[in-house]
């Protein structure tokens, strides 16, 4: 039987953590600027390492490279698989939070260091997508396997052939204006969706466990104009 106050008590306490972040915004700028060049070179090795984003919907052109996962390895399972089908599908139930083990490409990728670092240990499920034309993530809001809000917010750097004309970001019902390079948190309980218009687009996309100290190291790290 479901404890319902339990799961009021959880909600109630994400959701507080949640709007001290975005009463500042939906979608804020950290003050990050990560080099593109950079990141491509040291993703070189691992030319052969993409996997199928999201096997049940493969022709959607996007392939993924794990940053954490939960083991450390980069097979991609279930850390590129969605969550919630792979925990219907064998009864197993993680968070976010438990994809935890730098991978290989974080370790070879040292220009992504000072934003992680900035979270650890609290960094969750993480991982470089490459779209080609047409690849998208259609309207969706994030959730959680066992409760109504989830246990992580979410950061977005658009990297390679992500400029504007290339890719576009949409936010509940709006396009994002934004800089290549830039981590940006948003607000991801609000629909939100991304599509590419070429090859080659190249995104990283973060989870933070959601706690009162990773919030408080969050707006620490807002740009400030």
């Amino acid at each position: 039987m479901t404890d319902w106050a339990r799961v009021e008590e959880i909600n109630s306490k994400r959701l507080s953590l949640f709007q001290q972040l975005h009463v500042y915004g939906d979608i804020v700028p950290l003050k990050f600027r990560l080099n593109v060049d950079a990141i491509e070179e040291q993703l070189k090795p691992f030319a052969d390492r993409w996997v199928q984003y999201n096997k049940s919907k493969a022709a959607n052109a996007r392939m993924g490279l794990s940053v954490t996962s939960l083991d450390g390895g980069m097979s991609g399972v279930p850390d590129l698989d969605s969550i919630y089908e792979w925990s219907q599908q064998t009864g197993k139930k993680v968070s976010e939070a438990d994809f935890n083990q730098p991978t290989d490409a974080y370790r070879a990728c040292r220009e992504i260091h000072p934003l992680f670092e900035s979270f650890m240990p609290n960094v969750g499920r993480c991982r470089f997508v490459r779209f080609g034309a047409g690849g998208h993530f259609p309207p969706h809001r994030d959730g959680s396997v066992s409760f109504q809000v989830p246990d992580y917010f979410r950061i977005l750097v658009p990297l390679t052939n992500t400029g504007e004309d290339a890719f576009h970001f949409v936010h509940d019902g709006r396009l994002v204006s934004y800089e290549v390079g830039r981590p940006y948190l948003f607000n991801a309980l609000k629909t939100h969706s991304v599509v590419s218009f070429q090859d080659a687009a190249l995104t990283l996309a973060l989870s933070v466990s959601l706690k009162q100290e990773t919030v408080a190291q969050a707006i620490k790290l807002f740009k400030i104009y």
